[in-house]
């Protein structure tokens, strides 16, 4: 099972990996980015356009690190209920395989029926596995869109008063350079941070 669904937890690390954010807006009359970025004044930057660093986004905005707490809750409960089940499985394997090698069962019959229960259980049990994998890869999937809806959402608002024409995400060498006053991560993590305190869902979480 941890084979099976362990890419779940690699993608948790990782929730909502954005490539890019583009952000433009209708009207061309907005003035220049007068925002103070994270290093250095954006302000003071030629052209409209910032970066933020994903990686430390998703590491500090505390909406991210909430999803990723869930998701690995879900995964370790499921964990725990299959490791329970699996242990019951093997102890009636062995109780099975005594019986066999003392010749406990009254008929052949008794016997065969017995081992087709624990085929049938152990298929049972795989199936579960199956199942609950899915399960868990299917709300990572829907984790990730709602995350990834609300930072658009979210720096669309932040944006308004800012007027950058196009924002990046950087990751790893996607941005081979950028002058650190384009980077707007520390004041972006700020934002998003102040904004979900105050939200229903934060307050609900408490």
């Amino acid at each position: 099972m941890k084979e099976k669904i362990h890419y779940v937890i690699e993608a948790v690390l990782a929730v909502a990996v954005i490539i890019l954010f583009v952000l433009q807006f209708s009207d061309k009359k907005k003035s220049a980015p007068v925002a103070v970025a994270s290093n250095s004044s954006a302000a003071e930057s030629p052209m409209p356009i910032a970066f933020i660093d994903v990686d430390s986004l998703m590491s500090n905005y505390i909406y991210s690190i909430d999803l990723n707490e869930q998701i690995t809750k879900k995964f370790e409960n499921s964990r725990a209920n299959l490791t329970e089940k699996l242990r019951k499985l093997q102890s009636e394997a062995a109780d099975f395989q005594r019986k066999v090698d003392t010749g406990s069962f009254l008929s052949r019959e008794r016997l065969e029926a017995e081992q087709q229960r624990l085929m049938k259980k152990d298929q049972d049990l795989q199936e579960l596995q199956a199942q609950m994998s899915q399960e868990l890869g299917e709300e990572q999937l829907r984790m990730n869109v709602e995350l990834r809806k609300t930072i658009i959402s979210q720096l669309r608002e932040f944006n308004k008063g800012k007027g950058y024409q196009i924002v990046y995400g950087k990751m790893n060498d996607n941005i081979l350079y950028a002058d650190e006053a384009y980077d707007i991560t520390g004041e972006v993590i700020e934002y998003l941070n102040r904004q979900y305190a105050s939200s229903p869902s934060a307050k609900t979480d408490e």
